[in-house]
């Protein structure tokens, strides 16, 4: 993410991030036709998500890792250059997991949204 610009405390965060071309990723992914791999657009809503987690808990100093993405849908391919919207929303909170709406959009033409999913993350208790 470059830059959060909305957050409200415990319910949802929006942020931008552009991509500039030279990512590393998008040399082999795929050759002649570059895209950012839905894996990465999960990862980057994931973060948003564990962000608003955060932001929203000054004392928790947690990492959090993706456990589930539950409804994933992946629409327009996500090239070089685009501008990208990540937005997230808090669900549900149960015992150690959160679950969160999140939303990817393309902000320069050809529009439209490039992943939307239910994610669930937890923390991770421990780094080995």
């Amino acid at each position: 993410m470059d830059k959060v610009t909305e957050f409200t405390k415990g319910d949802q965060l929006t942020a931008y991030y552009t991509l500039t071309g030279k990512e590393e990723f998008l040399k082999d992914h795929f050759k002649n036709f570059p895209v950012m791999p839905g894996v990465l657009l999960l990862e980057m809503a994931k973060q948003a998500a564990a962000a608003l987690l955060r932001l929203s808990d000054s004392s928790d100093k947690r990492y959090y890792r993706l456990t589930g993405a539950e409804e994933a849908r992946f629409g327009q391919f996500v090239k070089p250059e685009s501008r990208l919207k990540i937005s997230v929303r808090l669900l549900k909170r149960e015992a150690g997991t959160d679950l969160f709406d999140g939303h990817i959009d393309l902000m320069d033409p050809p529009f439209g949204k490039a992943l939307s999913a239910h994610l669930v993350l937890a923390p991770v208790d421990a780094l080995s």
